[in-house]
């Protein structure tokens, strides 16, 4: 029988900035269950007043080990997982925690040298009803982005209401997700990586699931760096980060190949994704997983898996903000109906 468990985001659930192969399970669950998680916004400091609850505020006020940005909720883990299975995390529901969330016109951004390393804030309000996000208010940063966890209280800078009326279509989902690395030390949560982490797929949502390759006993599932709109590229350094709620269902599979990044299944596609230093090598990582999948779950020859990407794959950029940067490549499921 499917169980429910919940885990919420509290001082004792949740890191920042990193992860660990050796962290200690939070909650173990069986293939099949459903677990409502808390993940957390890691910018909520940009307007306390908005984004903080008492959780969130205590939070920032008592976990002082921050090797990086992201809030980091987990790991639960799963009964039976050994490294070589595959975990599937299935998104079965999404909401906000508050209706306000961050974005950052970042000295990391893509354009920063454009716009004079001059770093400023966006603060958007979710209209739950029409579920659309718009600008609220900007201020400009008034020091530099340099640390995790800074905070700005309302009546220490200008806020400037903005007058434009936009609708951004909101797409909830995880920016950092995935399962334990098996590698020895505090990883950063910064990068994407073959077990998952800091991927920003912004089509990670409600009804789609993603598979990762499990390397550590149980394999240590977690969230973070949640999102309430995203574009491919995540331009400016974030999206509208947010504090999520969500639910989600983890099954376990054994003997499943999925190449060695993460893997995106919805109702119309399958995406493989690549990182790299550059866009070059992004993209051929995920052509290249890409290849491979359609080969081993359909039974292709490379050279037609090729041909197909060429006339009917197509390739966003994931994200540009993250140092390693990522790709994915979109496959239409219905080419393959008749196989």
């Amino acid at each position: 029988m499917t169980k429910i468990h919940t885990l919420a985001a509290t001082v004792n659930t949740v890191k920042w900035g990193y992860y660990e192969s050796n962290w200690e399970s939070l909650l173990t669950v069986e293939s099949g269950d459903i677990v409502e998680i808390e993940a957390l916004n890691h910018q909520s400091g940009d307007a306390p007043d908005l984004l903080f609850d008492d959780a969130i505020q205590e939070i920032y006020e008592t976990i002082t080990t921050r090797m990086g940005d992201h809030l980091i909720t987990g790991p639960i883990f799963i009964k039976d997982a050994e490294p070589g299975d595959v975990l599937e995390v299935k998104i079965l529901d999404m909401k906000p925690r508050m209706p306000y969330g961050s974005n950052v016109l970042a000295n990391w951004g893509y354009l920063a040298e454009d716009f004079d390393q001059k770093e400023s804030i966006v603060i958007y309000q979710v209209d739950e009803e029409r579920q659309v996000a718009y600008p609220l208010f900007t201020y400009d940063y008034p020091r530099p982005i340099d640390a995790p966890g800074l905070v700005t209280p309302k009546g220490t800078v200008e806020r400037k209401a903005i007058q434009e009326q936009v609708d951004i279509p909101v797409n909830y989902h995880f920016g950092v997700c995935g399962v334990l690395p098996k590698d020895s030390g505090k990883i950063s949560t910064l990068h994407p990586a073959r077990f998952g982490g800091n991927v920003d797929n912004k089509n990670f949502v409600i009804g789609t699931s993603m598979y990762y390759n499990i390397e550590v006993p149980g394999a240590g599932f977690y969230v973070g760096d949640s999102h309430f709109a995203q574009g491919d590229g995540e331009l400016s350094g974030t999206a509208i980060e947010g504090s999520v709620n969500g639910r989600v269902q983890l099954i376990l599979h054994k003997n499943l190949q999925i190449g060695k990044n993460p893997l995106l299944e919805s109702s119309t596609h399958w995406e493989t994704h690549g990182f790299g230093k550059t866009l070059d090598e992004a993209t051929h990582q995920a052509a290249m997983e890409a290849i491979a999948f359609l080969v081993n779950h359909y039974g292709l020859s490379r050279e037609l898996a090729y041909s197909i990407l060429s006339v009917k794959g197509d390739f966003h950029v994931t994200q540009v903000s993250n140092d390693i940067l990522g790709v994915h490549c979109r496959i239409l499921k219905s080419i393959f109906a008749k196989l």
